[in-house]
């Protein structure tokens, strides 16, 4: 006596919905290691009365000054999320200027940091001839 298996040779495992969750999957971790580039150097960042918000901000190279204590007097230099020194800030914004003169630079400055230390980035970015440079601050609500 033949008995009918439960399981057919004939029958096959439908793929369609496997292929479906791999490229779900793939686009999920190529969106999540895009948000893992943004600057996360942290950094209080100064309020403003008003604020606008650039249009285009993928482009730019991003400054942050990190104040080391509340005085302002002692701080970090990161240039594109790497910690970097003054003297070498000159040297890759020139770099990136001869590359291309239309650079954009976002300075990302701590509250407690003092003026002079934004003004020497400042002074780097004229000697150069870098003219859009942006200031990073929160918005104050006016609610």
């Amino acid at each position: 006596m033949h008995f009918k298996s439960q399981f057919d040779d004939d029958e096959a495992i439908n793929m369609a919905p496997m292929i479906d969750m791999v490229f779900l999957l793939l686009i999920f971790f190529m969106v999540a290691s895009h948000m893992i580039k943004i600057d996360k150097t942290p950094v209080e960042l100064p309020q403003a009365s008003s604020s606008v918000v650039p249009e285009k901000i993928s482009d730019r190279t991003f400054i942050t000054i990190r104040s080391s204590d509340t005085v302002g007097e002692e701080v970090e230099f990161f240039m594109n999320l790497k910690n970097t020194t003054i003297e070498d800030i000159k040297t890759k914004i020139s770099d990136s200027f001869l590359d291309n003169e239309n650079i954009s630079i976002c300075l990302r400055a701590d509250k407690f940091v003092r003026h002079k230390h934004i003004k020497n980035i400042m002074q780097i970015c004229a000697e150069i001839g870098v003219s859009d440079v942006i200031f990073a601050a929160f918005e104050v609500s006016n609610k």
